[in-house]
């Protein structure tokens, strides 16, 4: 054990056997599920807008609209969530997600159909705390990165082929966004049955909480997050996720109807365009997962990842040519392989409890949050006022250099567990 390492009881469960895969990856697509609908918005923007009459603005509004969700209250949320079991929390927040998905495909307005896309925002970060306590029962320290990996495969798989089968689907319906909703709901409501079956909880490990802390349950509360804010580390991933957010849901938001209008590619090759950018980021993602551990190597990944993303998006808005941004596309999806290493950064502090794990993270999610609610918002607000998309998304391109920045200020060691 080298001098960085600690024997800490908290972070050390007893060995699960292979359902601990089973239970996590059911978990995973069952969340990742959520960032599919959240992104999958691009292709059925130009449908929505002929339909409902909306704005270049009202676009960036909707496509945010579930980061808006996060970025108000997702701390809030994950504080009050993480007291109940995943096994209910994950059920609920799938067939509350359904319902908001049937409401969308309803809307008649604009502003039901804003109402609904909140809504579902609200139901994916009620289910995110449910990851960590799942990883904290699960799941020995030594796999929490592999877990993170596994998060960006599944996410790579599911959010690339959402946005193949998207335009496949509105298509097959003539164009008609409603169905493409209501069969996004229906997803929704077969996840949550396949929940209910496979997922499952430790009763062995449901000890391991807060009760360590004195006092009532709301000084104990209040004591956690007033504990959790104190660790830079994480407000320092939530600033290099903000800026990369930004882009990223700018480009879902925006970029097919960039291709469509200034290039004249249909919305069913931007569809591979976009799958391109994220796919290949699950595979690279589960390679950094399993090769670092703990943190060492972070510093280097992230640098080379932020430059490599913000000049290759900074690059689709330049070329017309399809298989150019084909390649660029890939080349960025690769970038993407960061993800576990920042994400998991509360996973690795010395002394976290599950609770506090699970807040850490939403501290973070709701920093990404911010850059994923403020970039298409902001896309669409300099459409309108430059009059070019291209350029608009060729200043928001530049936003994931805020990775390189976190690359740079993450601490040593010192304050983490490697395993």
């Amino acid at each position: 054990m080298s001098r960085h390492e600690i024997s800490d009881p908290i972070n050390e469960i007893p060995e699960a056997g292979r359902y601990r895969w089973v239970v996590f990856g059911t978990y995973v697509a069952c969340n990742t599920s959520g960032f599919l609908i959240a992104n999958n918005i691009g292709i059925l923007l130009p449908a929505m807008s002929e339909d409902l009459g909306i704005s270049p603005t009202r676009q960036g509004m909707l496509s945010a609209a579930p980061f808006w969700a996060n970025l108000t209250l997702m701390i809030a949320i994950s504080w009050w969530v993480s007291r109940y079991p995943p096994k209910l929390l994950v059920l609920a927040t799938m067939v509350l997600g359904a319902i908001a998905l049937f409401l969308q495909g309803w809307a008649p307005t604009f502003a039901m159909l804003m109402s609904g896309r909140l809504a579902f925002g609200v139901t994916m970060i009620a289910r995110e705390p449910a990851r960590s306590l799942l990883i904290k029962q699960w799941l020995p320290q030594r796999e929490v990165n592999i877990s993170g990996g596994i998060s960006n495969l599944f996410f790579g798989i599911l959010v690339s082929g959402g946005f193949l089968l998207t335009p496949i689907l509105l298509e097959f319906f003539d164009g008609n966004w409603r169905s493409v909703m209501h069969v996004s709901g229906a997803y929704f409501l077969s996840l949550g049955l396949g929940w209910l079956l496979l997922g499952k909880e430790r009763p062995e490990v449901k000890s391991y909480k807060d009760e360590s802390i004195g006092g009532g349950e709301l000084n104990r509360d209040v004591s956690m997050i007033r504990r959790i804010f104190q660790f830079q580390e994480v407000w320092i991933a939530g600033f290099g996720f903000t800026g990369a957010l930004m882009s990223f849901a700018s480009f879902n938001g925006f970029m097919p109807t960039m291709v469509l209008e200034a290039y004249g590619i249909p919305l069913a090759k931007s569809g591979l365009i976009a799958a391109l950018y994220v796919l290949p980021g699950g595979l690279s993602g589960v390679v950094v997962g399993y090769m670092i551990k703990g943190t060492e190597y972070r510093r280097p990944i992230l640098i080379v990842s932020g430059v490599i993303i913000a000049v290759s998006f900074y690059g689709m808005t330049l070329t017309d040519s399809y298989v150019s941004l084909l390649c660029l596309a890939t080349v960025n999806g690769l970038a993407w392989g960061f993800f576990p290493v920042l994400y998991m950064v509360p996973f690795h502090l010395k002394d976290i409890r599950p609770r506090e794990t699970a807040i850490a993270v939403a501290v973070i999610m709701s920093m990404a949050s911010l850059g994923a609610s403020a970039g298409p918002t902001l896309t669409g607000y300099l459409q309108e006022t430059m009059g070019s998309l291209p350029a608009a998304l060729r200043l928001v391109a530049l936003s994931p250099l805020t990775i390189v920045v976190s690359g740079f200020l993450l601490p040593s060691n010192s304050r983490f567990i490697n395993s």
